[in-house]
């Protein structure tokens, strides 16, 4: 009997044990299946894809009452954790920097290295630390055409104004990027709700000083904000100010009117549309020098007729300021598909698109001041018509900005200054600050055959 009941105390305890065994597989399963998808999400989200990186931030971001330093001190911890303490530079940084009003960026790499030119490869063309590729040909979300001024921007812009002409005349020293800036805080509408803003206006200003046309065709005048940025930029050059209407839309007030009797308005019941002109009797019987003829396009129309009337006409100079890409615009007619950027990518404008590439000479998208990485704290989301950058763009359509106040101390203190002098929030919190900084168009430069 001892025998019988030491073998069943021995069951016993063996059944317990087996228990014991199975509950502690339990809790290690429980515990396994508990952790197993935080394990995982931090492999994907920090050790695997640093594409993933700022999507827990924009999550607790977009919660209330998520304090900012936290966040803040979580994204450092994830740019650590991703780097290991080493600088990285095989993501496209403009995609993670991050910024505040008090504390500048640092930069993350050497200037030289940032600030080399463009590598021209085999049809397409990279820029240092920034995702696109532009190319060479058509079928591509970025094209380009040959070498323009536009390439050199940012040396222009950072050099002395007097280095293009001598209509700068108070101060020698002056970069022409601090002539602009004076100009701009003089603008005579300082909101322009229809009109350019700082991109577009440095580019049409920049073109304008580098090409000295004899004669601008501004088509789209609105509020006569364009029309200023011309005359600033040289007092010489004739203007043909050409608008169907006698006042601007978008309860702009009174248009701006240049005093200067080189400016002559073709608008209300003078208005003739650009493609009504004609181009080859006026070249012809000497009113105009085609050949050094700007024509300045921002009336939302069909761009590609405009630009198939300059070229029989001979034009060689052409920006389109409202330079949408495929599905966006701001009217019926933008969103057609006949912008330059459109046309290079479009499915149904394949023929648009041959004819149009091999009859421009050179063709290029002027670039914005900053990249739109530095609107990170804007609440702003993206508009459907276009027009404007977020700071979660993946820029891989638009071509590298002037300045890098991501990764550049220089540029950063730069850009300080520009949003100090035009009384702007760096941070871009407010709308205001934000269009001023973000509103861009992929404004394009064309020189016709």
């Amino acid at each position: 009997m001892a025998k019988s009941s030491f073998g069943i105390e021995s069951l016993r305890k063996k059944s317990r044990a087996r228990k014991s065994c199975s509950k502690l597989k339990c809790r290690t399963i429980l515990l396994a299946s508990f952790f197993a998808p935080a394990i995982l999400t931090y492999f994907l989200l920090i050790r695997v894809s640093p594409l993933f990186r700022p999507t827990p931030l924009l999550f607790l971001s977009s919660q209330k009452g998520v304090d900012e330093n936290f966040l803040s001190q979580l994204e450092g911890w994830l740019v650590g954790q991703q780097t290991n303490g080493k600088e990285d530079h095989s993501t496209p940084v403009s995609s993670i920097g991050t910024t505040n009003s008090s504390t500048p960026f640092t930069s993350r790499t050497s200037t030289p290295e940032i600030l080399a030119p463009p590598v021209i490869g085999n049809k397409s063309k990279t820029w240092s630390h920034w995702p696109a590729v532009a190319y060479e040909e058509v079928d591509h979300a970025l094209v380009y055409k040959g070498d323009t001024f536009i390439s050199r921007m940012r040396e222009s812009l950072l050099g002395p104004s007097s280095a293009l002409d001598n209509t700068n005349t108070n101060d020698k020293t002056q970069t022409l990027l601090e002539e602009f800036l004076e100009v701009y805080g003089n603008r005579p509408d300082k909101i322009n709700k229809c009109g350019i803003l700082i991109n577009h206006a440095l580019a049409l200003f920049f073109a304008v000083k580098q090409l000295k046309p004899t004669l601008v065709v501004e088509s789209g005048v609105n509020a006569g904000q364009s029309t200023y940025f011309i005359r600033k930029a040289s007092p010489d050059t004739k203007i043909w100010a050409v608008d169907p209407l006698e006042v601007p839309i978008c309860d702009q007030g009174v248009r701006w009117v240049d005093p200067n009797e080189k400016t002559t308005y073709f608008v209300g019941d003078k208005f003739i549309d650009l493609n009504q002109f004609d181009w080859k009797q006026l070249s012809a019987n000497g009113t105009i020098d085609v050949d050094s003829t700007l024509f300045f396009i921002d009336d939302h129309k069909e761009a590609l007729s405009r630009i198939r009337k300059l070229s029989k006409a001979g034009a060689k100079h052409v920006i389109i300021e409202d330079n949408y890409k495929v599905g966006e615009g701001a009217s019926f007619q933008d969103k057609r598909g006949y912008t330059p950027k459109q046309i290079f990518l479009h499915p149904e404008r394949k023929i648009d698109a041959k004819w149009l590439f091999e009859n421009m000479k050179t063709y290029a998208e002027f670039p914005p001041l900053v990249p739109p990485i530095m609107a990170k704290k804007a609440p702003f989301q993206r508009k459907p018509a276009g027009g404007f950058m977020v700071w979660q763009d993946k820029n891989e359509d638009i071509v590298a900005p002037i300045l890098r106040p991501d990764l550049l101390d220089d540029d950063n203190k730069t850009f300080y200054d520009v949003a100090a002098k035009l009384e702007l929030n760096p941070d871009m919190t407010d709308f205001y600050s934000y269009k001023q900084f973000m509103n861009y168009n992929q404004i394009c430069y064309l020189e016709l055959m």
